[in-house]
């Protein structure tokens, strides 16, 4: 009878240590349906050929927000799904500055010439507003690419930039809504409406959330993610004047948890800087010294260790008043390990910091 308490014992002792795991992987996991995409000046990793690549790989239609849209390989896909789907099928925003840009104009000639209708923020006396700042495109509405990200030659070679592809048709269904109000509704910046849709998934087991500016006061949700930091604050930042942030940061330094940034050099002029702010109540933050160059990545890693509270919060959005209130923005957060780890190192070697090891882990499918 001891002999066989101890197996039964031993038994339950396995599945505790089992479920354990599972429990971990499930707070830590990749999965195929989240891929994470960075740039590393003048190397571009690829990033261009990867959203050519997910432009190509649409059989029903391609739905794209561009702020802004130069670079060739970009284009070149574009021309191929409006020969593919049907030029209808393929639709594109971007901001009008651009649009009517002598920088931009092959680039939009080559779309339009392809039988792309592509829309401004000031189509139909839609003037006034703040910038159409996305860098979105659904393909399918199934699948999106977003991120910090234009499809520009400086954006691929010589700027800091990330993006995301996520594979989940609910926050696919979200990302066209927000879509369909500027292009079909020419509603955009403080003219849209709220989109009655969740705004939380789980993409396989990973909670992930999706916000847009000016309806969701964007700000607010980074800054309230910000104070419930418990050890770690890491951040790439390229414009930086919002006061509810710059106090979020330091309430968390001032409680002993570690919060550095990288700001680009357009983030430390003037009296609202929060470069300046931050430097000036002696946190950990740095400056963007490559005048060549922009540091236009637009994240915070928030715990990147802890298996219970590390995100990442990443997308269009700076931290700036225009961005919350008359932009059009847009931001993922995703809660796991994993990916919080993997920007995390990115910021680290932005920064100049210790890189961590990424443990493996299983792929969720």
């Amino acid at each position: 009878m001891q002999k066989i308490k101890f197996k039964s014992g031993l038994a339950l002792f396995l599945i505790i240590f089992i479920l354990t795991i599972l429990g971990t992987y499930a707070l830590a996991a990749q999965t195929d349906k989240i891929k994470v995409f960075f740039n590393d000046p003048p190397d571009s990793r690829n990033i261009d050929i990867e959203l050519a690549n997910f432009i190509d790989s649409a059989s029903i239609s391609v739905y794209a927000h561009f702020y802004q849209l130069n670079r060739q390989c970009v284009i070149d896909s574009m021309v191929r799904a409006a020969k593919r789907l049907k030029p209808q099928n393929v639709k594109l925003i971007t901001d009008n500055k651009y649009y009517k840009s002598k920088k931009y104009l092959s680039a939009y000639g080559q779309i339009e010439k392809a039988g792309i209708k592509i829309i401004t923020d000031q189509e139909y006396g839609n003037s006034g507003n703040g910038e159409s700042h996305n860098k979105f495109c659904i393909v399918d509405t199934k699948k999106i690419w977003t991120g910090s990200y234009n499809p520009t030659d400086n954006n691929t070679v010589q700027d800091y930039n990330n993006a995301l592809i996520i594979e989940n048709t609910d926050i696919a269904k979200l990302y066209n809504e927000e879509f369909s109000q500027m292009y079909d509704k020419n509603l955009f910046g403080a003219k849209k409406r709220k989109i009655n849709l969740p705004r939380h998934f789980k993409v396989d087991s990973i909670e992930v959330e999706v916000y847009f500016s000016p309806t969701d006061d964007i700000s607010s949700i980074i800054t309230n993610y910000i104070l419930s930091a418990q050890k770690f604050v890491s951040f790439v930042i390229f414009a930086f004047t919002d006061a509810e942030i710059i106090e979020a940061f330091t309430d968390r330094h001032k409680k002993g948890i570690l919060v550095r940034g990288m700001c680009d050099n357009l983030s430390i002029g003037g009296k609202a800087s929060g470069y300046k702010a931050l430097k000036d109540r002696n946190m950990n933050i740095k400056q963007d010294t490559n005048s060549r160059s922009q540091l236009h990545d637009k994240f915070v890693v928030i715990d990147h260790e802890s298996a219970n509270s590390a995100m990442v919060i990443t997308g269009s959005h700076n931290y700036t008043k225009a961005a919350n209130t008359k932009n059009d923005e847009n931001i993922v957060i995703i809660k796991d390990k994993y990916y919080a780890e993997r920007y995390y190192n990115e910021f680290a070697k932005i920064y100049g910091a210790p890189q961590v090891e990424i443990a493996p882990v299983t792929i969720k499918k």
